[in-house]
């Protein structure tokens, strides 16, 4: 009657999912840490929600238009929800774990990737090393 799910490898790895929405356990791993940062993201068509369990993150938002990104440090407990459309990523330190929430079938088929401009990249190293 109670199912029970934990999740100890790196990166993310969905824990429930079951009709119209997931969820997933997201450990730190190499590819979100401010030394790799590329790349941004974004869902064309759910929100995601993140809960920060333990460690450090900081979520990154970018205005693509403003050519701007927002710096979001992260609390343990609190629900951080990036809207539909919006390019971000979360920036991790090695042992995070937080909760991640998002609409069932998301993938990169309704989904999209964005390469930030190197002066944005130089930018948010700066700021999160």
């Amino acid at each position: 009657m109670i199912e029970q799910k934990q999740y100890e490898a790196d990166g993310l790895s969905l824990v429930y999912d079951e009709g119209e929405w997931v969820i997933g356990i997201k450990n730190y791993k190499v590819a979100n840490d401010i030394s790799t940062l590329e790349k941004l993201e974004r869902h064309n068509k759910t929100d995601e929600s993140f809960v920060l369990l333990s460690g450090s993150c900081t979520l990154l938002a970018y205005d693509e238009d403003a050519k701007t990104l927002e710096y979001r440090p992260m609390e343990e407990g609190t629900v951080y929800t990036i809207s539909s459309g919006v390019w971000h990523t979360t920036i991790m330190r090695p042992n995070t774990k937080m909760i991640l929430i998002e609409r069932s079938g998301t993938s990169m088929d309704n989904s999209e990737l964005i390469t930030l401009p190197s002066h944005v990249i130089s930018e948010a190293k700066e700021r999160l090393s």
